[in-house]
């Protein structure tokens, strides 16, 4: 006997959602090393090991024991006879976030500049739009449409490599246009930034038709050369002074060796920051396998304030990881900020997917909650990754537009702890 009484009066439609974007990638680590013999054939090739007998198979290096030794369970293993890794780092992108340069190479063979990949650009009335460095960037085009109502309501979108800025003709200004343009996923997807000529900023711009980018390359030579990859570089050396240069440069982590040692401290740094499956943890004052012959408050000092990684040897408390800084910031900056975009991104295509929203403010708004509640908020309460953060999502030309702030604190494994005691006797 049929039965539809149900699915008549009460029919249910059962929509699959879209998963959670994995960030898994965050935690995976690529050791940079030269072939062994035999191995020449694999240059600028990347791969999977997890066990020291499959990197051995590979390389002769073996700092990547130290990954496995600090909890990791695989390694991503590229070989290289020099740093010019950005053919190989792009056509491997998404896979890690953690690029660790092994002691198979030295100052020299970052210093050795060769030629350096150029960026295309495009300057259109007073806004100049600059590509990632690169031959790719050749093919990216922009154009200003005058397709809005008013200044303030600038979209912007991009499809198959052009750039469609939608403005009110001589009346949105330049920095409308620059402040639309990074409100847009798509627009920040390219890797493209956006400069206005100094003093222009409320300057109105007209409409242009669509033009391209002109003047990339890509790199030469020697030298380190990253291609599109944007995580975070470990670079170790006993040049002092050239960690200190190292370390200033936005996801470069300068780690402070010995010649005896190489990188072991470093790989082991890394190690312990990237198995932890659950958090972002700074590792301070970790035990460390080895000294590296920091034990003197002077030397140690001078280390924290270029902000180059280091390890304190102390004949109570043994070997400790004292700093562990990326980029003047503490290591898990540039991971916490990477972890967050990806977490919006994904929690708004699952509600869009799942509701499928009408354009409207009312929709806007409820979008807004879900990203404030299920993201920022998680960060700020749970995880305790930011201090603050905000959240705005407005309607503009049929067009969901992001934006808001987010305060990250200060690194805690920045912290020392300076006091002063005065007799009164």
């Amino acid at each position: 006997m049929s039965k539809i009484l149900l699915d008549y009066v009460f029919p249910i439609s059962v929509i699959t959602p879209i998963p959670q974007a994995s960030t898994a990638f965050l935690k995976q680590v690529c050791v940079v090393a030269k072939p062994k013999a035999g191995q020449e054939g694999n240059v600028g090739q990347l791969f999977l090991c997890t066990s020291m007998t499959a990197v051995g198979v590979r390389t002769e290096n073996t700092e990547a024991q130290r990954l496995f030794d600090a909890g990791m369970s695989r390694v991503y293993v590229l070989l290289s006879d020099d740093l010019s890794l950005a053919a190989a780092l792009d056509a491997n992108l998404g896979l890690f976030f953690t690029l660790l340069i092994s002691s198979d190479f030295d100052n020299t063979d970052f210093e050795d500049e060769g030629e350096a990949a150029e960026s295309a650009t495009l300057t259109v009335g007073d806004l100049t739009f600059t590509a990632l460095p690169g031959a790719a960037g050749n093919d990216l085009s922009v154009e200003l449409l005058d397709e809005v109502d008013d200044a303030g309501e600038e979209v912007v979108t991009v499809s198959d490599d052009t750039i469609t800025i939608r403005m009110k003709d001589g009346v949105s200004t330049a920095q409308q246009i620059k402040d639309a343009c990074e409100n847009s996923v798509q627009f920040v997807a390219t890797g493209v930034t956006v400069t206005i000529a100094e003093g222009e900023e409320a300057t109105a711009q007209a409409a242009a038709a669509e033009d391209d980018l002109e003047g990339g390359s890509d790199a030469t030579g020697a030298g380190l050369q990253l291609g599109g990859f944007d995580g975070v570089v470990g670079v170790s050396s006993t040049d002092d002074d050239f960690l200190a240069e190292q370390a200033v440069i936005e996801n470069r982590s300068a780690f402070h060796t010995t010649v005896t040692n190489k990188a072991k401290n470093m790989f082991f740094a890394f190690g312990k920051l990237l198995s932890n499956q659950v958090n972002w943890t700074n590792q301070q004052y970790i035990p460390m396998p080895v000294e590296d012959d920091v034990d003197e408050l002077g030397e140690a000092n001078a280390l924290f304030d270029a902000k180059v990684s280091f390890v304190l040897t102390d004949d109570e408390f043994s070997n400790r990881l004292a700093l562990f800084a990326c980029g003047g910031k503490a290591i898990v900056a540039p991971y916490i900020w990477k972890n967050l975009m990806i977490d919006l991104q994904s929690r708004a295509v699952q509600y869009i997917a799942a509701n499928q929203p009408q354009y409207t403010l009312t929709e806007a708004v409820l979008l807004e909650a879900r990203l404030q509640d299920d993201v920022i908020n998680e960060y700020i309460r749970t995880k305790k990754w930011l201090s603050s953060g905000k959240i705005e999502i407005r309607l503009i030309q049929q067009n969901f537009v992001a934006g808001g702030f987010i305060d990250v604190p200060e690194p805690t494994a920045l912290w020392r702890v300076f006091s002063e005691l005065r007799s009164t006797t």
